[in-house]
């Protein structure tokens, strides 16, 4: 009888302690942070003409945290579908931070640039940032400086 309740007790000591662990243990890591650009220098897409397929965009941006320069932001844009008066772009993002670089792609159409808050996936970095998957989130809607949320899982 007591051999069967030092392997009962174990069983329960094994139960219990495996419901005890946290649920996070099975979730990947998590991190949320936001960061504002002020752009530099653009090669902007000529406005004055339709866009056409191929029409490209440049865009240098410095980062800042807590009004503190950080890093770095460029993006190209590429026109890659057109109805006009519409058109819709893919764009590349690299974010250089003290910690390390992420990367973001992503599509946008003429209707959500500079007016609403648009997507991109995170398709990786390198540093703190290794192995970074996720969104970004771009909202540069008016004239102010644009805000990058990062929200990122590993």
């Amino acid at each position: 009888m007591r051999k069967l309740t030092v392997i009962a007790a174990a069983a329960l000591a094994a139960l219990t302690l495996t419901s005890l662990s946290p649920a996070s243990a099975h979730k990947p890591q998590g991190q949320v942070f936001t960061v504002t650009t002020q752009t530099i220098d653009e090669t902007p897409i000529d406005f004055t003409k339709p866009p056409k397929l191929g029409d490209s965009n440049v865009i240098t941006e410095d980062v800042y945290r807590y009004g503190k320069k950080v890093g770095t932001s460029d993006l190209q844009c590429t026109v890659v579908r057109v109805n006009l008066p519409k058109f819709a772009a893919q764009c590349f993002n690299t974010t250089v931070l003290p910690e390390g670089q992420i990367t973001a792609q992503g599509y946008v159409t003429s209707d959500q640039v500079e007016r609403v808050p648009f997507k991109q996936a995170v398709t990786g970095g390198t540093g703190a940032y290794k192995g970074a998957r996720g969104e970004l989130t771009v909202d540069e809607a008016g004239d102010g400086p644009a805000h990058l949320t990062f929200d990122l899982r590993r």
